[in-house]
């Protein structure tokens, strides 16, 4: 009698084990589903990690300069005006190449303003960067997604465009005094003044002073009043590139980033 007690003993702590066992599996492979705050926890974060990688590649020297899909280039109308310098001429006789090369023989000792101004911007870009982490920063902090679960389920940059079309006039706003700064100390801001100064540069073709001839006689340009606004948002638009590019890689493999919080929410699937 005491053998089979013992028999119906072990029985009971074996069925009790084993249904523990299929609870503990099942949860395993059926995990509770994500709640709305676990998905913008692990948005949030996922886009700290990439911001912080992100500040931390463009502001490393040729972060902007060298990575060709980011590199802050002339804008369109400055690109117009270097292009008609090698094509045009005033009066069809004195090329305008021969009086861009007077011009910056005079004002920037002979070096070429228009890849001067392309280093000058990127290095200033390079420069401002790691201002812009507290700046963005704060923003991931207090946004709120009320469409989490679209921007989780979205494409492998969803969180980033959805960042980027939330913020990104604040940020601009607040981020371009920091750019601005950057530009003028690498000189981006004096080169840029430079180029537009040539439109009204007075080259004498004689050499005598008997006559002077002006970019101005021949070209239409309009160029922008100033170089901030538009270096301030390639600058801007380069990190938000590269964050989006930190989130494909936390989507591919949400297991190499050490954070219990990303590996839920997108290693859930």
């Amino acid at each position: 009698m005491k053998v089979f007690r013992n028999f119906l003993i072990v029985s009971v702590l074996l069925s009790s084990a084993t249904l523990v066992s299929c609870e503990l599996f099942d949860d395993a492979i059926n995990p509770l589903p994500l709640s709305e705050s676990e998905i913008i926890q692990g948005l949030k974060e996922a886009l700290s990690i990439g911001l912080d990688n992100s500040v931390v590649s463009a502001s490393d020297p040729g972060g902007y300069l060298q990575n060709e899909a980011i590199k802050i280039l002339l804008p369109t109308e400055v690109t117009d005006l270097q292009s008609k310098i090698q094509t045009e001429s005033i009066g069809g006789i004195v090329p305008l190449s021969v009086v861009y090369d007077a011009y910056i023989d005079l004002e920037n000792d002979g070096n070429d303003l228009f890849d001067e101004l392309i280093t000058a911007m990127n290095r200033g870009a390079e420069n401002a960067a790691d201002k812009a982490l507290p700046i963005f920063g704060n923003a991931i902090t207090s946004m709120s997604i009320d469409d989490a679960r679209g921007i989780l389920d979205g494409n492998n940059t969803a969180a980033t465009s959805y960042f980027y079309e939330e913020t990104n006039v604040a940020l601009f706003q607040a981020f371009s005094p920091e750019v601005k700064t950057a530009l003028e100390g690498t000189g981006a801001i004096q080169i840029y003044t430079d180029v537009v100064g040539f439109l009204n540069y007075e080259y004498d073709p004689t050499g005598l002073g008997l006559t002077t001839v002006s970019p101005n006689d021949v070209l239409n340009i309009n160029l922008p009043e100033d170089i901030d606004e538009y270096a301030t948002e390639k600058a801007v638009d380069g990190l938000f590139f590269l964050v989006g590019e930190e989130e494909k890689k936390i989507r591919d493999d949400p297991f190499a980033w050490g954070s219990a919080i990303i590996e839920r929410v997108f290693g859930s699937d």
